[in-house]
């Protein structure tokens, strides 16, 4: 047995998973840095795909933000040019949506580069079989851990 393998299997499956979300982090909080986003922000960008309109209640839903914290969140990415408004509700004005400029577009095309790229490098070194156990073994571990 290998010793990379054998210092792997003295630890816990939590353990593990830390040092994994751990690396993840690492690599979101440089992308977050590069694009000069706060976290909040990061996660906002991801909530809307290019060519999507959502409304603001919908972005602060998927960012798990009050609608209040939604809409400071919302009106950042605006100021900074990563979205803008889109026609809103014309029976009630104080419903506003929101799409991706060109600038969130871009952003977000970075940020997909970025997993790619991880993405690309655990396939390369990793064999398909065990790939597809370690796939199944995680939604079956995240099953159990997710609250009902």
């Amino acid at each position: 047995m290998p010793v990379t393998t054998f210092k792997y299997m003295n630890k816990g499956i939590v353990e593990l998973i830390f040092e994994l979300k751990f690396t993840c982090q690492a690599k979101e909080e440089s992308i977050r840095e590069e694009l000069r986003l706060s976290p909040s922000e990061y996660r906002g960008l991801l909530s809307i795909s290019p060519g999507e309109i959502k409304s603001c209640m919908q972005m602060s839903n998927m960012m798990g933000l009050s609608k209040s914290r939604g809409s400071r969140v919302i009106d950042k990415l605006i100021d900074h040019g990563f979205l803008t408004e889109a026609r809103g509700d014309e029976e009630d004005k104080r419903i506003y949506n929101v799409k991706l400029t060109l600038k969130g577009q871009n952003a977000i095309k970075r940020i997909n580069a970025v997993m790619s790229e991880c993405e690309r490098a655990i396939l390369k070194n990793v064999p398909a079989d065990e790939l597809q156990n370690f796939t199944k073994t995680l939604h079956k571990i995240s099953e159990i851990i997710t609250p009902a």
